[in-house]
């Protein structure tokens, strides 16, 4: 057996990870976290999922890389045990083909039997060893064996009880125009996306700013000349229009988009 073992041991060594190997492991009803690299937009979970879904995923934070690509931190949280695929459970925000991107293949496992309700009970242990002889062990047995039944039971009446409905949050005005002001700092901007550009933060300032729906031109000029209101818009300009400026970094990018970051994002009409 043992030399079995070696041999086994030396073929994986030499072979490398397989394709289904995962990317990350976590213990089923514990939050796992995956980091992915995308260059088709910020990844998000799908919105029809729900409480009763065997894989739940959320978008935590995000970093952009420059050249339109994302660093998704992603956390994920399994109610059975296997390997998933994440892409099933993801949407691209930019609206491409998700299942294009490589596999995100993360694990969910079990310290329990595969019918029990949770794995909670083992994954967070007492912090202090058990002392004061047989009687304390036998205390201690008991609690945890009354714990189980208790979870299971619990976990049954919620899924007597109607699920929540999971509302998805909707995008901020700062994640919609941040990949279009990315773009301009690296003086890649189509006219095209320059002028959705324009038009979503007119339609942001447009009451603010009194400016004028029958003439779409003149109340781009008027955001522009605004020392608020005009100043991303005036910078994009100046990162497209004069060679000599410098590429922007990330602080001041991020600085630019903060007052956009709490205020939801509306389509222009």
């Amino acid at each position: 057996m043992t030399l079995l073992a070696l041999i086994l041991g030396g073929l994986s060594w030499l072979l490398g990870p397989t394709a289904d190997e995962p990317l990350a492991s976590a213990t089923r009803g514990i939050t796992g976290h995956v980091r992915v690299e995308t260059d088709g937009g910020l990844l998000r979970g799908r919105p029809d999922l729900d409480l009763e879904s065997p894989m739940l995923v959320r978008l935590a934070a995000y970093e952009s890389l420059g050249d339109g690509r994302f660093a998704c931190e992603l956390e994920y949280i399994g109610t059975d045990v296997g390997l998933f695929d994440l892409r099933e459970v993801l949407v691209l925000e930019s609206g491409g083909d998700v299942m294009a991107l490589d596999p995100i293949p993360v694990e969910v496992v079990s310290n329990l039997a595969t019918d029990a309700p949770t794995d909670l009970v083992l994954a967070e242990p007492p912090d202090t060893a058990i002392e004061g002889g047989y009687t304390t062990l036998l205390v201690v047995v008991g609690v945890l064996w009354l714990l189980v039944p208790m979870v299971f039971m619990a976990r049954k009446l919620v899924r007597h009880a109607p699920p929540e409905e999971v509302v998805p949050r909707e995008p901020t005005l700062a994640e919609r125009i941040a990949p279009l002001v990315c773009a301009a700092a690296e003086r890649k901007l189509t006219i095209a996306e320059q002028g959705r550009l324009e038009l979503m933060l007119y339609a942001h300032w447009q009451a603010e700013l009194s400016l004028d729906a029958d003439d779409r031109a003149a109340a781009v000029a008027r955001l522009r000349e605004d020392e608020v209101g005009g100043r991303l818009l005036r910078a994009v300009e100046r990162w497209l229009h004069d060679p000599s400026v410098p590429e922007p970094g990330r602080d001041e990018i991020n600085e630019l988009l903060e007052p956009y970051r709490d205020v939801p994002a509306e389509e222009p009409a």
